[in-house]
């Protein structure tokens, strides 16, 4: 059993923040149907190809099933509208004001089933003067000031940075996630669907522990932090590699002192101690005093972890076109339910069959008439 078996989806996303959420709702046993126009989302050509296939979507396109349908067809309208009958949510992340323009709006989809949630994610968000404005992730990062915060970090007199693996549009997803399943049991309590509106910039600002601290000490979580852990922790170069430790004052420093027989701190001898050692070495050591440390590793060094192993934090995917691959696993360890995220992203209308024979009763005779029509 899986905790969002009987969930029907609605995916009109595209790009990462509103897949990555999608996704994760297939994973745990939502019914994903991921509708694209007929020639497909823009991240199925996403380089480098693989076989035709992009790494990209084949990331993010997993667990759903795949359909096209042209919403600007007047009998692709009427499908969606159909679809939505017998749906729990939709999702997209258009501009705003996109399902207006083409007649599936909040009001119109709320008409036809009163229980249908409607997540919408953008830069933005629906209302406000930037409603208009489009943006990406490094758009979200600069607006949110998330990259002001990463030079301030690497260094305050340097330009801004970005930081890596598209986090303005996968915070905002995972922000969007919980905003759907706390609709779902608004609903199961109310029978109910509702509106939920979730912005990148809005996203990004809520998990900025920083302005905290800038509001009531104008400083920031990372400068404080560091001020409380001793220069001698951090990033050191061992003989073969890189290693981070961090052992902020009290047990785990006097651990460390201890460990190396020395009173006072100080960096140069820290540096000494692990550049005479192998990264293997200062792991071992530190972790059985119990001072948290890692190796820095790379992305084919996280692959092989032993922990990540264990963790099934990469899974084989055996897709149609490319084959077996390797992706990251399922975070989230139920006791009671499966979070499944093996199954592979889908071709092209790959389910176009399937689906509307299911939800709208179509015969193959039909749905040759809508292909010739260009409608799916």
């Amino acid at each position: 059993m899986k905790a969002l078996e009987g969930i029907k989806v609605l995916d009109l996303t595209h790009a990462h923040a509103g897949p990555i959420s999608t996704m994760f709702m297939g994973a745990m046993g939502a019914e994903v149907i991921k509708i694209e126009p007929p020639w497909g989302e823009l991240n199925r050509i996403f380089p480098p190809l693989v076989k035709g296939v992009s790494p990209y979507f084949a990331f993010l396109g997993r667990c759903k099933k795949g359909v096209t349908l042209d919403l600007k067809h007047p009998r692709g309208k009427e499908m969606f509208k159909e679809m939505v009958r017998k749906a729990d949510v939709v999702m997209e992340n258009f501009s705003p004001g996109t399902l207006d323009r083409l007649g599936l709006g909040w009001e119109t989809l709320m008409e036809i089933n009163p229980g249908i949630i409607l997540a919408s994610i953008s830069g933005f968000g629906q209302t406000g003067p930037w409603r208009d404005r489009r943006s990406f992730d490094s758009v979200a990062q600069a607006a949110s000031g998330y990259m002001w915060l990463m030079k301030d970090d690497i260094d305050p007199n340097g330009p801004p940075h970005k930081a890596a693996d598209a986090i303005a549009d996968t915070i905002p997803g995972l922000i969007a996630l919980i905003g759907i399943l706390a609709a779902l049991n608004h609903k199961h309590l109310t029978g109910k669907g509702q509106r939920i509106d979730v912005s990148q910039m809005d996203a990004m600002i809520a998990v900025m522990q920083s302005f905290s601290f800038w509001n009531l000490a104008k400083t920031t979580f990372g400068r404080v932090y560091d001020n409380r852990v001793d220069p001698a922790f951090g990033l050191h170069r061992a003989k073969n590699g890189y290693v981070m430790f961090m052992a902020p004052e009290g047990r785990l420093s006097d651990w460390f002192r201890e460990l190396l027989g020395i009173e006072e701190l100080e960096r140069k001898i820290v540096e000494e101690w692990v550049s005479e050692r192998t990264v293997e070495d200062v792991v071992e050591t530190l972790a059985e005093t119990g001072i948290p440390v890692a190796p820095v590793m790379d992305l084919g060094e996280v692959m092989r972890n032993e922990h990540a192993l264990h963790r099934e934090m990469f899974v084989r995917v055996d897709h149609p076109t490319i084959g077996e691959t390797t992706l990251p696993g399922f975070p989230i360890k139920f006791s009671e339910t499966v979070g499944d995220i093996t199954t592979p992203a889908p071709l092209l209308g790959q389910h176009n069959a399937e689906v509307y024979r299911e939800l709208l009763d179509l015969t193959e005779e039909e749905l040759e008439e809508l292909r010739r029509e260009g409608v799916i």
